[in-house]
């Protein structure tokens, strides 16, 4: 059934209607390529208690945080991205996701997100160094200078 599927997705990579990621996500799942990735995965996040290992720990509790991709055809098991006790980490992540999916087909999102993961843009994610502030207050005058500018 693959050689069929390749097969056919073939003549569409041949005349560069679907690039090489494309027809090789058609060839192993049949599904088309095309399609955008949201429609095929979702992204949820399972949160569990930490149990107590440390007096600190008890006064604060952890909580463990799994970072999970579902296939919404069921052709694979749940896949676990990341694992963590730190909330701000989980938020990018699942935010980087959503972006990712929304913007990519079906085809390049398995083999960039799936596939080939890379998580290199959140080693250097260091979270908000300083809780984010208000504006502060203009007077008219302030406003009038803003406006001529």
């Amino acid at each position: 059934m693959m050689v069929v599927r390749w097969l056919i997705g073939f003549f569409p990579a041949l005349f560069q209607v679907w690039s090489q990621p494309e027809w090789f996500y058609y060839a192993k799942t049949g599904f088309p390529p095309k399609t955008p990735a949201f429609q095929r995965w979702e992204i949820y996040v399972k949160t569990e208690p930490k149990p107590p290992e440390t007096a600190s720990e008890r006064l604060l509790p952890q909580t463990n945080r799994w970072v999970f991709l579902r296939d919404k055809f069921m052709q694979t098991s749940d896949e676990v991205i990341f694992f963590t006790t730190e909330a701000d980490k989980v938020d990018a992540l699942v935010e980087e996701y959503k972006r990712e999916m929304r913007t990519r087909t079906a085809g390049d999102f398995y083999y960039t997100m799936v596939k080939g993961r890379n998580l290199d843009f959140f080693h250097v994610y260091t979270g908000l160094k300083e809780p984010l502030i208000e504006g502060k207050e203009i007077d008219a005058e302030q406003e009038r200078e803003k406006f001529l500018r």
